[in-house]
């Protein structure tokens, strides 16, 4: 089965396709495959699990953006949207850098690094991370997903403010990608210091200094 989108035609198994197709048209009721043979259910299986993995990172990034959105996010409206229970939906948005409760405080916001290797600070002055907390992290990006840029396999030290409230924020695009080091914060990253590092808005779910 051939699945066209926005002009590009993709070609998909036929019960994938179909199921797809049943999903977007939002029926509730569901068609059980058509394959039999074992390599073939096998590969059905393959096919779905990539498509949940792409479409459950698409889905926790964009509960983070909603989330991110302002000061007054409906949390209710979006645990329904995303068909999880309150405490679910804080699990996930707290695996991204935001807060369980928003009444509780902001977010660790990375706000400028230091390549350590050569002590060169960037996206900001020395005068402003004077006093700042910061932590150092190897920056090694999935290379197969995101295009090398000039930090790339270098040790660097991100400074970051904490408990930014989220409308001081302003995570935009950037908000639920984090930074997380084996000991410290898990930090969200302003777009500056996303667009610096990566060079590239895809996310590779895999990345190990990701989500």
């Amino acid at each position: 089965m051939r699945v066209s989108i926005g002009g590009e035609r993709v070609e998909v198994p036929d019960d994938l396709g179909a199921a797809l197709l049943a999903a977007l048209r939002g029926e509730r009721l569901v068609e059980p495959p058509q394959a039999c043979a074992f390599e073939d259910l096998t590969a059905l299986v393959a096919s779905i699990s990539r498509v949940t993995q792409h479409l459950t990172v698409v889905k926790e990034l964009a509960m983070s953006r909603a989330d991110a959105a302002g000061a007054y996010t409906n949390r209710s409206a979006l645990a329904m949207a995303a068909t999880m229970s309150a405490s679910q939906l804080g699990r996930v948005l707290e695996g991204h850098g935001l807060p369980r409760d928003r009444r509780a405080g902001g977010v660790d916001l990375a706000v400028a690094f230091r390549t350590v290797d050569d002590g060169v600070l960037h996206l900001a002055a020395e005068e402003d991370v004077a006093g700042l907390p910061s932590f150092i992290l190897p920056f090694n990006p999935a290379q197969t997903v995101v295009e090398p840029t000039r930090f790339t396999g270098r040790e660097l030290e991100f400074y970051y403010r904490r408990q930014v409230p989220i409308a001081v924020a302003d995570l935009g695009r950037t908000a639920g990608y984090t930074l997380r080091p084996e000991q410290g914060p898990v930090a969200c990253l302003t777009d500056r210091v996303f667009d610096a590092l990566f060079g590239d808005p895809r996310i590779d779910p895999t990345r190990p200094n990701g989500r």
